[in-house]
């Protein structure tokens, strides 16, 4: 038995409901969200949104694809070269990462220019590469990171990254 991490694309804001319909099927489903603050007319209010939009993942054998996208709500499985993309367990992984969040650190001045190609070389991201997007206040940076074709923008401290060579990113 052979398991892999596989995407299913959805229909618009059906990733809930999809998530919950694999899980009653015994699926090991995993839905990445995010804390976003949303403005009605009348107020605010925190809501959790999937990270990925139309994107559910599921850890299941490739044989089990085609029930899977069986499954109301489920469009396609996301495919690469004609066949269903594995992702890699050190992407979820690094996904998941990304969602807990690194801790504050303290840091000195550093001199990056937007763009510039840095690893991250301490902490839960320790090896993820992307680039420097800016300062968030004085001690931590914004860096966008590529998993699965989307740009992912995550603080991390300051003194947790390197500049790398552009050859290296």
């Amino acid at each position: 038995m052979s398991l892999s991490w596989y995407a299913l694309y959805t229909r618009p804001r059906f990733e809930k409901k999809v998530a919950e319909r694999l899980e009653e099927d015994g699926y090991e489903v995993w839905l990445p969200m995010q804390t976003m603050v949303r403005q009605w007319s009348d107020r605010k209010k925190k809501v959790q949104v999937p990270l990925f939009s139309s994107y559910v993942f599921i850890h299941a054998e490739q044989a089990d694809l085609y029930n899977a996208v069986q499954t109301d709500g489920v469009a396609r499985t996301v495919h690469f070269n004609g066949a269903p993309a594995v992702i890699r367990d050190e992407q979820i992984d690094l996904i998941r990462k990304i969602l807990i969040g690194p801790d504050a650190f303290e840091v000195g001045d550093r001199n990056y220019v937007k763009g510039d190609p840095v690893e991250v070389v301490h902490g839960p991201l320790k090896g993820s590469r992307g680039r420097w997007v800016n300062w968030r206040g004085k001690k931590r940076v914004c860096l966008e990171l590529e998993q699965l074709h989307q740009v992912i923008l995550v603080e991390v401290p300051a003194a947790f990254i390197e500049k790398i060579g552009t050859n290296e990113l």
